[in-house]
């Protein structure tokens, strides 16, 4: 039975592997039928069906069979696949659940073309965006360029308006629930690789800037990783170049060297440390460090990438030594990440013991393997087929049922003590609308004990929960355009009786360009209070 199974998936991968990326691209760049496109909607509705948890969550089953029945009726000429992406997405989105998603296909690059140029990146890459109202705002520039500078404003790309871009956006994503505060910021923190997603893939994009009273235009150009081939000219001018060789290190120095890289490595991995942005991905500082004030600031961008259980135990070993009296955690465009890391974070927070979530409510108790069995690489797919009895085997374990319906059993579901030195201090949050997933959860737990105040405006992740924790890529046959499905309910043990809504502020405060309000409020507040 197992040798039967495995040859059958190596079948599967060699003809999976037959397919060229030409065809691939051929096939996202035709004009697809209506009954071509009719079989795809079909396709992923039963898919979601399948495998999503609670479908019906914020919407009706009748409210969305009719959507899915009247896109079908819409579909009467032959569309692309990027066209048909932006009549499917509003439909996707109308089921309110951010992690339920579908993107656009992208076409890919041949062998030849990355041998000659270089792996691409899309134009927009170096620039991190901020959006104020309808405004777009250069907010970090990770490469050098005089023109691209934080602060300077976007008004249009390729001619067409910021405010007609994002009205565009609007129908495109959803947050969790009705909150109205995620899609504005998903969009301006997001604008480059969602504009990029949405457009006809180009190697330029015309941008037209504004800086002060000054109106200017400038080409922004997709990057290759394989650097330009130096001239003749140039190679032999560097062969008539005298060469001053480095002096060899001795061992005692190489020994130093190797010794300060490993540290250096380990630093990085500790904060999370991205190689490309060249910053952190977790911050801890003190704004005020005198005994009467004490204020500790920890900056979290997202609950991904790094040793996390080590930045944590460091940053409250110096809250403790400070005796930290005030503790801001800034959530602010955290789209989340990791259930074990903000666990481990919220185990620093509180005095008591602990349930961090409900156990996971699943459609089929076999949904867990899904991602192991379908998608890419074909190695994984392999290894899962090798090692299926023990897969198995474990869900009989992990998962069990209540009223027949499958709840996968996470050790985060089960009692938790909180750490020995967790701080008791006074804890603020700042949140805002890309505050989502992970960030929700742990927003949840603070909310619901009393454990912090929390100031900004409401998160775009709801206070009852959201589907997560293990994803299905679902690729649709005929346009390659891609869902994500979620495959897991997660629950904090805390709900609210109007559903469907984001943590709210206790303090509502906006934020401008140029100045920190939300944080500004925070520390003025601390001050006024001492």
């Amino acid at each position: 039975m197992m040798i039967r199974k495995v040859l059958s998936c190596l079948s599967i991968v060699v003809l999976t592997s037959c397919s060229s990326v030409e065809k691939y691209n051929n096939q996202i760049s035709k004009l697809h039928n209506p009954e071509e496109i009719r079989e795809d909607i079909d396709f992923a509705y039963q898919k979601l069906k399948r495998l999503h948890p609670d479908l019906y969550w914020y919407i009706s089953k009748d409210s969305l069979n009719q959507k899915i029945s009247d896109l079908k009726k819409n579909i009467q000429e032959p569309i692309s696949s990027l066209e048909f992406y932006k009549q499917f997405a509003p439909v996707i989105a109308s089921i309110r659940q951010g992690h339920t998603s579908i993107y656009s296909p992208r076409k890919k690059q041949t062998k030849k073309e990355k041998k000659s140029k270089g792996k691409r990146s899309y134009p927009f890459k170096p620039l991190a965006f901020h959006r104020i109202g309808d405004d777009l705002f250069i907010k970090k520039n990770y490469e050098k360029d005089s023109v691209f500078v934080k602060g300077v404003q976007v008004l249009s790309v390729d001619n067409q308006e910021i405010k007609d871009v994002f009205s565009d956006f609007t129908n495109l994503y959803t947050g969790d629930g009705y909150n109205t505060t995620f899609v504005p910021r998903y969009v301006g923190n997001g604008f480059g690789p969602l504009y990029a997603g949405t457009h006809k893939q180009k190697d330029s994009v015309l941008m037209t800037l504004k800086s002060g009273d000054s109106i200017y235009s400038k080409f922004l150009y997709a990057k290759y990783s394989k650097p330009k081939k130096t001239t003749k000219n140039k190679l032999k001018k560097d062969k008539d170049s005298t060469i001053i060789r480095a002096k060899k290190q001795s061992k005692s120095d190489d020994k130093i060297t190797r010794r300060k890289k490993k540290a250096r490595r380990k630093l990085n991995n500790k904060y999370g440390f991205n190689t490309y942005k060249k910053e952190y991905n977790r911050n801890f500082k003190f704004i005020a460090s005198d005994t009467a004030l004490a204020i500790a600031y920890m900056k979290i961008r997202s609950f991904t990438r790094g040793n996390y259980k080590d930045f944590y135990k460091e940053s409250f070993i110096k809250i403790d030594s400070a005796k930290t009296k005030h503790l801001i955690i800034d959530l602010r465009d955290n789209l989340g990440g990791r259930i074990a890391e903000i666990d481990e974070l919220y185990s620093y927070l509180t005095d008591k013991e602990y349930v961090f979530i409900k156990e996971s409510k699943m459609t089929k108790r076999t949904n867990f393997l899904y991602p192991a069995f379908h998608g890419k690489p074909w190695v994984k797919k392999v290894g899962a087929t090798l090692v299926s009895p023990v897969l198995l085997g474990y869900q009989l374990f992990k998962i069990k049922k209540e009223n027949g319906e499958p709840y996968f059993k996470l050790k985060f579901s089960r009692l938790q003590k909180p750490k020995v030195n967790a701080y008791t201090g006074k804890i603020y949050v700042l949140i805002n609308g890309a505050s989502f997933s992970a960030s929700s959860i742990l927003s949840t737990h603070l909310k619901a004990t009393k454990r912090a105040v929390f100031v900004g405006e409401e998160t775009g992740g709801a206070y009852n929960g959201t589907i997560a924790g293990l994803f299905a890529l679902v690729e649709l046959p005929n346009s390659k355009v891609k869902m994500r499905v979620g495959l897991m309910k997660i629950n904090a043990p805390y709900t609210v009786d109007q559903d469907g809504f984001g943590i709210k502020p206790d303090i509502y405060v906006s934020e401008t360009i140029g100045t920190d309000n939300p944080l500004d409020w925070v520390i003025n507040n601390i001050k006024g209070s001492n």
